[in-house]
């Protein structure tokens, strides 16, 4: 086996036998016991890491690094995955609030209209494509038929049947995850996402699907308790180029691409900045640099510059503050 079972003892020997300082050894033990092993080391270590040993290709910690600093990341991850997945809430009820106005608005309140495939856009030039969205379409009504059907899984559901006998979509969208109605927005027809999209000032359409796609990944990411500071998104979810890229005058690779704020933590920062209300950006940012602040005086091995390089943050990020999108 490549991974064979270790006892903490073994762990903790394995740990010094890298150059690890451990000062505290029963303290170091309730670590991996709070945390894991995987979750506290093998996901923050290498930042701490030398480089491969000339001899022996060993990657060993630098000198004087203890435990203490990979807790330190650790935790300041902890708090960037709340500061993110708080983030995302506002845009999710905001989200559910105004697609579930503009379907309605469109098709009606019945309950029948948002289980009928016809009133999503499952039709696309590219044959291959219409399938998949006939089939994401499909999904989505299942999961919105079960929502709505009994035995209701949700109370409130539940109260809107047994008075109306109909659950209108403002009231079903309130079970629906981020995720899920991020992909009912880019399961709708063109004159609804329009519609959606004009309430943020300065996103197209098209872009607020790419925008939804990227912040479920961070949103799912915060969820499961996964390594958020140095994210790479699915590449099939990178943030549109926008205003704000060019504005911070980030370079671009020799295919024209911006090299930060793409498919990074600052994509979603780029993203959210369209999305969330200007006290609520500025409040959220200013909880982030102090996050980053409580991180270097925790541990002197992460430097700032270097996290904000490992977050995809440009020199320039601070601009972002002044934008007026």
């Amino acid at each position: 086996m490549d991974k064979p079972f270790k006892s903490y003892d073994e762990l903790i020997e394995k740990l010094r036998d890298k150059k690890l300082l451990i000062p505290n050894e029963d303290r170091a033990k309730n670590l991996l016991k709070k945390y894991s092993y995987f979750a506290l080391i093998s996901g923050y270590k290498d930042i701490f890491k030398a480089k491969p040993d000339d001899v022996t290709g060993e990657r060993f910690y630098r000198i004087g690094t203890t435990i203490d600093d990979i807790l330190a990341l650790y935790q300041f991850d902890a708090q960037l995955r709340k500061i993110f997945l708080d983030m995302s809430l506002i845009v999710e009820i905001h989200m559910k609030s105004i697609l579930s106005y503009s379907f309605v608005e469109i098709n009606g309140d019945d309950q029948k209209q948002y289980l009928d495939v016809k009133n999503y856009n499952a039709v696309d030039p590219d044959s291959s494509i219409a399938a998949i969205k006939a089939r994401a379409v499909k999904k989505l009504i299942g999961i919105l038929n079960k929502l709505v059907t009994p035995p209701f899984d949700h109370e409130y559901i539940g109260h809107q049947w047994s008075k109306h006998k109909n659950i209108p979509l403002w009231v079903a969208v309130k079970a629906l995850s981020f995720g899920q109605i991020s992909k009912m927005y880019s399961l709708c027809p063109q004159k609804i996402q329009t519609r959606v999209s004009k309430e943020f000032r300065g996103v197209m359409r098209k872009d607020l699907q790419s925008m939804l796609a990227l912040l479920t990944d961070i949103r799912n990411v915060c969820a499961h308790n996964e390594r958020l500071y140095n994210i790479k998104v699915n590449p099939t979810h990178i943030a549109p180029d926008t205003k704000i890229h060019s504005l911070l005058g980030i370079k671009k690779n020799e295919r024209g691409v911006y090299l930060q704020g793409k498919d990074d933590l600052f994509s979603a920062i780029i993203c959210l900045r369209y999305l969330l209300p200007n006290a609520d950006f500025l409040h959220s940012l200013h909880q982030i640099e102090e996050a980053i602040d409580d991180l270097c005086l925790a541990t002197t091995r992460v430097q700032k510059k270097q996290i904000l390089k490992l977050m995809g943050f440009p020199n320039t990020w601070e601009m972002i503050k002044s934008i007026v999108i």
